[in-house]
């Protein structure tokens, strides 16, 4: 890394490269390779503990840092929610309820960019029904692999379920901030 250019770090590449896996997670999903999904999921989740840990040890902690890694996360979680409904393995209303998140941050965080000191925003709902839907989502790439039980079927129903109500409750909550903001 080229430590005269803040962006190039140890971190941050951490961060990236969970983009660079994308491509294999939708590629294990699609043709039904659960293993290869589980293990590129693996390695995702991986990076995305350690990048800010890495960051801060080294001093290479940043705002550019934190940003990428919340972009990173979003496109990450956003693309493998979309490829799990596109392959018939979420219900359109859960896609639907999933969606609701995903538009709702959407629009918070861009509506941020339009003031003077743009950011991401950070809820602590929104922060909570995010690792939730991660969790979820980390559940989806599992059931790949697993057998299909009663049981699994149960925790599936039970997960969603709560996320179901963060996400609602998330979402009311990101368009209060946005009608005070207006």
């Amino acid at each position: 890394m080229d430590a005269r250019h803040p962006a190039l770090t140890i971190g941050n590449a951490l961060t990236f490269a969970r983009l660079v896996l994308l491509p294999v997670v939708l590629a294990g999903l699609v043709t039904n390779q659960g293993y290869l999904t589980v293990t590129a999921m693996a390695v995702a989740i991986l990076t995305d503990l350690l990048d800010g840990r890495i960051s801060r040890r080294l001093g290479q902690a940043s705002s550019f840092g934190a940003t990428l890694d919340s972009t990173v996360d979003f496109i990450l979680i956003y693309c493998l929610f979309i490829a799990f409904y596109a392959s018939g393995r979420l219900h359109t209303y859960q896609f639907a309820i999933i969606y609701l998140a995903m538009l709702t941050n959407l629009v918070l965080q861009l509506s941020s960019m339009t003031t003077q000191t743009p950011s991401v925003v950070r809820t602590r709902l929104g922060k909570f029904t995010g690792a939730l839907q991660y969790t979820y989502l980390i559940f989806l790439v599992l059931r790949e692999v697993l057998p299909t039980t009663q049981l699994v079927a149960a925790v599936n129903s039970g997960l969603f379920a709560i996320l179901a109500v963060a996400i609602i409750l998330s979402s009311i909550s990101h368009l209060l901030m946005l009608r005070q903001r207006t």
